[in-house]
């Protein structure tokens, strides 16, 4: 499926949340609720799911590369976010700063990088995934929540994110199958997390003042770093040091996905700025297929 596929699909699953939300099918309490529901449940097992490949010896100095190269990507973009919004108003700031760092690695950068380099980038994305899992119940969860959603090391390993990144990891690392029911479950529940999360979106947009949002100037400044900025400072990295290889491209690729709709979920949740963070993964995902394709041709 090509890029701008990936993307209309996304915008139509927004619309049928949209269409629920303008006949009443759905509301802020269902929102809240299905939420949670997603943070909790069907988020995590995606995560699990996306660690449940064949683990080849061959493949093992790559997938530390991927692992090194993730961590660097994600440093830049928090040091990045951190120098460009330090300005904006307290509440929005936090929200930029998330759209910054988080982007939409799982349904759009998944399937984008596997149609690029195959199933060995999709082995690159899933480590790039196990430290965005990471971060987002940790950086991310301070950005809205402050530093008591982590106040100790307990209730984090409880997170259930950061939980489903442990699983992962040993299911991969070890020769156990799972069996096939179980699997299936994973797989199927974990799918329900891409559609769910647009359709939350979608209903959150119904909700909202465009209007307002239109003239919100630090809402594109968001979007140029998402977009742009921090995938273009990522790549001229890799090629100043001669890192250019199909797991730092992989890693520069999915960098520039657009904000993610996590950013509107934990919006929901946290109850901080739901309309500029919906208007974000709504305007990002549009101008995504204008910057998408020339950051690949870039790369690739």
């Amino acid at each position: 499926m090509d890029i701008y596929a990936q993307i209309t699909i996304l915008f139509l699953i927004m619309l049928i949340g949209g269409y629920a939300r303008k006949k009443d099918i759905l509301n802020e309490t269902l929102e809240r609720g299905l939420s949670n529901f997603l943070l909790n449940i069907t988020l995590p097992l995606l995560v699990i799911n996306s660690f449940d490949f064949n683990f080849s010896k061959d493949m093992f100095n790559n997938i530390i590369l991927a692992l090194i190269y993730s961590i660097i990507a994600f440093i830049i973009a928090i040091i990045l976010s951190n120098i460009i919004f330090n300005r904006v108003e307290v509440g929005r700031r936090e929200v930029l700063k998330f759209c910054g760092v988080f982007c939409n690695c799982g349904f759009m950068g998944f399937p984008i990088i596997e149609s690029i380099y195959g199933k060995e980038g999709l082995v690159y994305a899933s480590i790039f995934n196990m430290i965005f899992t990471i971060l987002i119940w940790t950086y991310g969860v301070r950005l809205y929540g402050g530093k008591s959603s982590i106040s100790n090391l307990r209730s984090l390993l409880k997170n259930p994110g950061i939980l489903s990144v442990i699983i992962g990891l040993f299911i991969m690392a070890t020769p156990i199958n799972l069996p096939s029911v179980i699997k299936s479950v994973i797989e199927i529940v974990g799918g329900m997390t891409t559609p769910l999360s647009m359709i939350i979106t979608g209903s959150m947009m119904a909700g909202i003042s465009l209007k307002a949002q239109f003239k919100n100037k630090s809402m594109y400044l968001g979007i140029a770093t998402r977009l742009l900025i921090i995938p273009l400072v990522l790549y001229i990295i890799t090629l100043a040091i001669n890192l250019k290889s199909v797991p730092a491209s992989s890693i520069v690729i999915i960098e520039a996905m657009p904000v993610g709709a996590t950013a509107s979920i934990f919006s929901q949740t946290f109850n901080r700025e739901k309309e500029l963070s919906a208007f974000s993964v709504f305007m990002s995902t549009l101008i995504s297929m204008i910057t998408i394709p020339i950051i690949v041709g870039i790369v690739v």
